[in-house]
């Protein structure tokens, strides 16, 4: 197959179903999820990481927080930043602590809670998120490129659509699942 995306993808790989799609729609979409990811983070690894210039060695986890944190005008909470890009508080405190002995974030007391802290980026963090979300925009850029001539107008918004209602599902089983009864 090439890789150019096929319009009628779905046709060409939809198995002749014995029973309703409803029955293994989850199961479906949770590895598909999972290979979404692991593609997304290959065009990272291979596309953008190596052509930002030094990044001290922080990794693509590492430079998602930084670009959570250059996205708003004021220091962040690691809560916060774990919310917004849907990081584990842990992943995001763990990133935290290698950003700042990297010199590029800095962690203050937080003035509104004194539990917690805030985190806004140095110079060198604001020079290197600014040339990770360049690169960021000119992959994707022309990966949409390349997107658009296999999908028409129509077909692009329907998919976004159904990514957004998907994202949301998620997201509100996400919220259930810490109540369902135990086994």
């Amino acid at each position: 197959m090439s890789s150019a995306i096929k319009p009628n993808l779905i046709k060409d790989i939809r198995p002749k179903l014995k029973v309703d799609p409803v029955e293994y729609a989850d199961t479906t979409f949770q590895a598909l999820s999972e290979r979404i990811s692991e593609d997304y983070s290959h065009v990272v690894k291979t596309c953008v990481m190596p052509h930002i210039g030094e990044t001290h060695g922080l990794k693509a986890r590492e430079l998602r927080v930084m670009a959570c944190i250059a996205s708003y005008d004021y220091a962040l909470t690691p809560a916060h930043i774990a919310a917004m890009i849907r990081y584990d508080p842990a992943t995001v405190t763990r990133a935290a602590k290698r950003l700042a002995e990297a010199d590029m974030v800095r962690r203050e007391d937080n003035q509104k809670d004194t539990r917690s802290i805030v985190l806004s980026l140095t110079e060198s963090g604001e020079a290197l998120v600014a040339r990770y979300n360049a690169r960021i925009k000119i992959v994707f850029s022309s990966l949409e490129e390349m997107m658009s001539k296999s999908f028409s107008t129509e077909e692009k918004t329907d998919y976004l659509t159904t990514i957004y209602k998907v994202s949301k599902r998620a997201e509100i089983m996400r919220e259930f699942a810490a109540n369902l009864p135990k086994i």
